[in-house]
């Protein structure tokens, strides 16, 4: 007996795990100061007054750059480098020619090639908003920064959020926004090559008029996207040298999640943010930006956090290797958190053994969460008896089962066929179609599931063939 009832399909795929499945890991970093945490007053560049905001991670040395205006030693408006593995300082960028604005410098962030860049937060309409620039970490311990971009942007504040994309395989160029709601919510962005040259995105349709959308977080997703925030709603934005539009709105669930990082990480779209209000850190992933699917959580930080009033900060992926990266985050006033971030396993789909009386069985795509196109496809089925069954077991069999004692010589079968048979569609032209959409679900992270195709036969007495099996591993 079999049945086509897919939904039950997807259920017991959701259903099946009696042991602990490879789940998405986030853990504090623990060589990065205390427990993964950096907390205010452990650092003479960390502090409890509001004065650190702009923190960015090199992609070439794995460092972090710190925008510190806390007074060390006389000196403020500092550039911090900070170890990427310990915290540690490893010194200061000559801050020599920075002038202008409400804060000289105030959020950072790194180029691909490995410049640094550090914004300035201009606070009128007739305020230059400058862009400083150096060249890499070792040279800018030495030598002045150049400015990179210096003009009056066209809103009347800009600052609080500031991004940089390209600076290999594309030239460097800034977004940035600030609390200005003249014109609703805005953005700036232009090229980081001296030209001065920008464009300001006023009232951005999709956006809220009472308030700027992009003020508090900004990432770019490559050199035409950003994913703008100020808490509750991400607009993800397209934008071309005349307009701006959203394409999505990415609820985060709470109206303090504001500072945001976007990355890929093994071929999934993922953006963290951090509550400043509870230093809490969140990942989602954003393949349907609709309805983003949280990852993973965590708060490296203990005992009572000073209140982040301005409800700024920083998020900051590094460098991605494989299904892993380490994340970098700040709360203003609550010290600076580091997590090694695993996305858990790859999905595959693995063939075992070969089917009988020619019958074959292979998938369209991989099993990957949120793949709603997968499917199985029992191929060479017989045309005198168009239909094709797909198989469903909980444990494999790498070598297979004989099926001579019930009359199918030469056949096997490479699952334990606990969870059900199962039609396909229509067949045509020999080939069987099983759509298995996997769903967007973290928790079927290393879920196995053994599949097999069958088909009717005249090569045996018991009427029946069985084609390969595939073992097949949900994962990212």
């Amino acid at each position: 007996m079999y049945r086509t009832n897919l939904a039950l399909v997807g259920a017991v795929a959701a259903l099946l795990h009696t042991t602990a499945l490879a789940q998405v890991t986030m853990t504090p970093l623990p060589t990065f100061g205390t427990g993964g945490w950096v907390a205010p007053g452990t650092h003479p560049y960390v502090s409890t007054g509001n004065t650190e905001r702009g923190l960015a991670v090199n992609p070439l040395t794995g460092n972090l750059v710190l925008v510190a205006r806390q007074n060390v030693g006389g000196t403020s408006n500092n550039i911090r480098i900070l170890d990427g593995a310990t915290g540690a300082d490893l010194g200061g960028l000559n801050n020599t020619g920075l002038a202008g604005g409400t804060f000289l410098v105030n959020m950072c962030d790194v180029g691909d090639d490995g410049a640094i860049y550090a914004a300035n937060l201009a606070t009128s309409a007739t305020a230059s908003f400058k862009v400083y620039k150096w060249t890499s970490e070792a040279a800018g311990l030495t030598t002045a920064p150049t400015v990179a971009y210096d003009a009056v942007s066209g809103v009347s504040r800009i600052g609080d959020s500031f991004a940089v994309h390209g600076g290999t395989a594309s030239p460097a160029k800034f977004a940035a926004a600030g609390s200005s709601i003249v014109s609703a919510s805005n953005f700036v962005s232009g090229p980081l090559d001296a030209t001065n040259a920008s464009v300001a995105y006023l009232s951005v349709p999709g956006t809220l008029g009472s308030s700027n959308d992009y003020r508090l977080g900004m990432t770019f997703v490559d050199a035409s996207t950003v994913i703008g925030n100020q808490g509750a709603n991400a607009r993800l934005t397209t934008f071309d040298p005349v307009s701006a539009t959203v394409a999505a709105s990415i609820p985060l669930g709470g109206v303090a999640r504001r500072a945001i990082d976007y990355a890929v990480i093994a071929g999934r779209p993922v953006v963290a943010v951090i509550d400043t209000n509870s230093s809490q850190v969140f990942v989602f992933d954003i393949s349907d930006p609709l309805v983003p699917v949280q990852l993973a959580t965590g708060n490296n930080t203990t005992g009572t956090l000073l209140a982040n009033g301005n409800g700024t900060g920083s998020v900051s992926w590094g460098p991605v290797t494989g299904n892993s990266a380490v994340l970098y985050a700040m709360s203003s006033n609550q010290g600076i958190q580091a997590f090694s971030f695993t996305m858990g396993p790859n999905a595959n789909a693995t063939i075992l053994g070969a089917g009988c009386d020619g019958l074959g069985f292979g998938t369209n795509g991989l099993p990957s969460l949120g793949n709603t196109l997968f499917e199985l496809a029992v191929t060479n089925v017989p045309v005198w008896a168009p239909v094709a069954l797909v198989a469903f077991g909980s444990t494999s069999i790498p070598g297979g089962l004989d099926l001579t004692s019930i009359g199918m010589p030469g056949c096997f079968a490479y699952n334990t066929l606990d969870l059900g048979l199962f039609a396909t569609g229509p067949v045509v032209a020999g080939v069987g179609i099983f759509p298995f959409a996997i769903p967007n679900n973290p928790a079927l992270a290393g879920l196995v599931l053994s599949t097999q195709g069958a088909s009717f036969s005249l090569a045996n007495s018991m009427g029946l063939s069985s084609s390969n099996g595939i073992e097949l591993n949900l994962g990212f």
